[in-house]
């Protein structure tokens, strides 16, 4: 085979293959697409099956291997919290494995057959700090990891141009061939090193608004969470007489509410969760009557797809306080709807809902991925015209593999750079959906929430028998 023919196989073949990897091309084929989706729903269902990781077996079974042995083992325990938090994205949620019942509610705090919420995970996953852990993260996440596909299929194509650049200095020195590739060298290494500085800069102020966005959910989260939370303690504190069926009867009916808006707040982040107020009806936290005054809201929302049902159900929080007050059945200087502090409760689960509109201008991000992946073709042409004509005069086919070998791994260091940022910014934008390590977990929040809202609603309900306790006692050591 002479030079010519072997330098334009080895770039339609790298060529091809680079297109084929950037571009997915086997999605589009529909045998093999469904081939794929069944081995990964396979593969995704073995895993979370398995949350002890079993082929990451550290024990030492030889002494060489015992010097690997902390940091495997660190990387294995790191993994197996990673697969626990991540089935607690996938799996049941806790929020709705039970049904919640007055009769239960209004039991004593002391009732042997009391039963309590369950308990919840973590509502995000622990922060990693062991370095294999770490680099097995960036191929854990779909996000990044199709962006390293991407950064495969980059390299792939700017190493077949080197088969031309080579093919171009094997005509010698004094070949319009050699001139003409000169002239390409020079031209992109300035225009490559002409706007660098805009593409960092435009990335990097992107990520920072992502990431602190990213921040900002869980803070918003976090402040519904408190805002209930404190507004059940408050509750729970004014109850004028907790043995009071009456009493206890509106205390679950407040329970029921605030737990209901609060998990109509994540309606969209968490496919476990019920989807439309006839399914909170199924878990004992609204009656069909309320279900039939919330579908028609249901059409209402601007963002947040039940907004304008939750508002509603915050409002009826209202009014059981009022009615309360006005039964004498709280401290009258309560003040009706618990001085403002359901209004607080609105106002924060809005401000949730206002950070999904808080983004980035589509312009910022539709330059930055222009100007990013331009740079990006510059960056690999830039490292496949290096190749010059001085280096191919001992064995000129030995250097062509050489070059093909090294412009690959360079040019995939150089485009990982980039689009790695850009997977981070894509992955962040986006802190729920069960598809990354950092997706929160709105359902450890909501159990969480219940098991506070549970207790701190209930906080009366045996305090004769505490009060006449501490009497007792009191009594007791005046005689001593």
């Amino acid at each position: 085979m002479n030079d010519t023919a072997l330098a334009l196989t080895c770039f339609g073949i790298q060529f091809a293959v680079g297109c084929i990897v950037l571009f997915r091309v086997w999605r589009s084929i529909g045998p093999l697409r469904k081939m794929l989706l069944q081995s990964a729903a396979a593969k995704n269902n073995a895993w979370l099956a398995s949350v002890s990781i079993g082929n990451l077996d550290t024990s030492p079974a030889a002494a060489k291997e015992e010097r690997l042995q902390p940091v495997l083992a660190l990387t294995k325990d790191n993994l197996k919290q990673l697969n626990a938090y991540r089935k607690t994205l996938t799996v049941g949620g806790v929020f709705e494995s039970h049904v919640r019942s007055e009769a239960n509610f209004v039991k004593d705090n002391v009732a042997a057959d009391l039963v309590m919420p369950p308990p919840c995970a973590l509502e995000r996953a622990r922060m990693l700090t062991a370095p294999l852990t770490l680099t097995i993260i960036v191929f854990r996440n779909s996000g990044t990891r199709n962006m390293m596909w991407n950064a495969v299929g980059f390299a792939l194509i700017a190493s077949s141009i080197v088969s031309l650049v080579w093919l171009g200095e094997m005509q010698g020195a004094e070949s319009a061939a050699v001139d003409a590739i000169d002239l390409l060298r020079t031209n992109i290494a300035k225009a490559s090193s002409g706007f660098k500085f805009m593409v960092a800069f435009l990335l990097l102020g992107l990520l920072n608004f992502v990431v602190g966005r990213w921040r900002e959910y869980l803070v918003a989260c976090q402040t519904v969470q408190s805002k209930l939370q404190d507004l059940a303690m408050h509750i729970g504190g004014a109850v004028i007489d907790g043995e009071d069926a009456a009493t206890r009867s509106r205390l679950f009916q407040l329970y029921r509410y605030l737990n209901v808006a609060h998990a109509m707040t994540y309606i969209g982040q968490d496919a476990k969760l019920p989807q439309t107020a006839g399914g909170f009806r199924d878990l004992g936290l609204l009656t069909p009557a309320e279900v039939s005054v919330l579908e028609p809201l249901a059409n209402c929302a601007v963002m947040s797809i039940a907004d304008k049902q939750r508002e509603t159900v915050l409002g009826w929080v209202g009014g059981v306080l009022t009615n309360m007050v006005r039964a004498n059945q709280v401290q009258g200087s309560f003040h009706p709807p618990s001085c403002g502090m359901v209004a607080g409760v609105r106002a924060a689960c809005a401000r949730y809902d206002d950070l999904a509109v808080r983004h980035m201008p589509n312009l910022w991000l539709a330059c930055t991925h222009t100007l990013m992946v331009t740079l990006i073709v510059l960056l690999d042409l830039e490292v496949a015209f290096n190749l010059k004509g001085s280096v191919l005069d001992v064995k000129p086919r030995l250097m062509l593999l050489c070059a093909s070998i090294t412009v690959f791994f360079a040019a995939f260091i150089t485009t990982g750079v980039y689009v790695l940022a850009w997977a981070m910014i894509k992955e962040l934008s986006a802190p729920f959906g069960a598809d990354s390590d950092d997706d929160y977990n709105p359902n450890a929040l909501l159990g969480s929430t219940e098991r506070s809202l549970f207790g701190n609603l209930r906080t009366s309900f045996d305090r004769a028998r505490i009060e006449a306790g501490l009497g007792e006692k009191a009594l007791s050591a005046r005689k001593a």
